[in-house]
């Protein structure tokens, strides 16, 4: 059975991103944090691609950067209109058309692995049997999904996203649906304070890869979040 991953992101330049940590260290550290997380994210995406039948994808925020240089890596789909929700329904169901099952994951968590998402594919394959995986994040939220059935577009909509519960609101929901695989807690990435337990995180991987281990150099010369 095939499926696909998705990496939503935002274009630098276009939409703003990461603006609390732009607060703190400027606008442009923080795009280039975003861009050098995006690019830990998807060397991960990229290497569960190549140990099973997944597809990689990027799910972009503006439709006017499907073409853009910073999303060569992987194929583009726009993520749509509307706030959060419509837009992982929009690229849920799209991938869902095509793929057997479906995960979406976020740019700012660049310390997942491999491992962990290919736990996610070992579970979400079944012909019969409805089958979701859920990552809660430390904030309340959650950095993965994943299905292999419908989701119905109120259950993404009726969600009050960026905040303390979103991913006990949304698992909750999704426990309906079917069987749930909950995966380990990982913490993004938000405010400054997040970058010291991201670091050390990244350093206590058992097997970075490449873009894992630039994000370390690129934080360590951010000395000021470190003091």
């Amino acid at each position: 059975m095939s499926g696909a991953i998705a990496v939503f992101v935002k274009t630098p330049g276009l939409s703003p991103v990461k603006t609390r940590l732009a607060a703190t260290l400027g606008k442009e550290t923080a795009e280039a944090f975003h861009l050098a997380s995006s690019q830990s994210v998807t060397s991960v995406a990229q290497s569960l691609s190549q140990q099973a039948d997944i597809k990689s994808y990027y799910a972009v925020a503006e439709e006017s950067a499907l073409n853009h240089s910073y999303w060569e890596d992987l194929p583009c789909l726009w993520q749509g209109e509307g706030g959060l929700g419509e837009r992982m329904a929009h690229i849920y169901q799209r991938l869902l058309n095509k793929h057997d099952f479906v995960i979406l994951v976020g740019a700012d968590i660049p310390q997942m692995t491999t491992a962990e998402l290919l736990d996610a594919v070992s579970w979400l394959p079944h012909e019969k049997q409805a089958r979701l995986v859920f990552g809660p994040s430390v904030d309340g939220g959650f950095w993965v999904f994943g299905g292999n059935c419908p989701v119905p577009q109120s259950l993404w909509t009726d969600v009050v996203y960026s905040s303390a519960d979103t991913g006990a609101h949304f698992f909750n929901k999704i426990d309906q649906l079917g069987d749930v695989k909950t995966l380990a807690a990982l913490r993004d990435v938000d405010e400054v304070s997040d970058l010291l337990p991201l670091r050390d995180a990244l350093l206590n991987l058992p097997d970075p890869l490449p873009e894992q281990y630039e994000l370390i150099r690129f934080l360590d010369v951010l000395p000021a979040c470190f003091s």
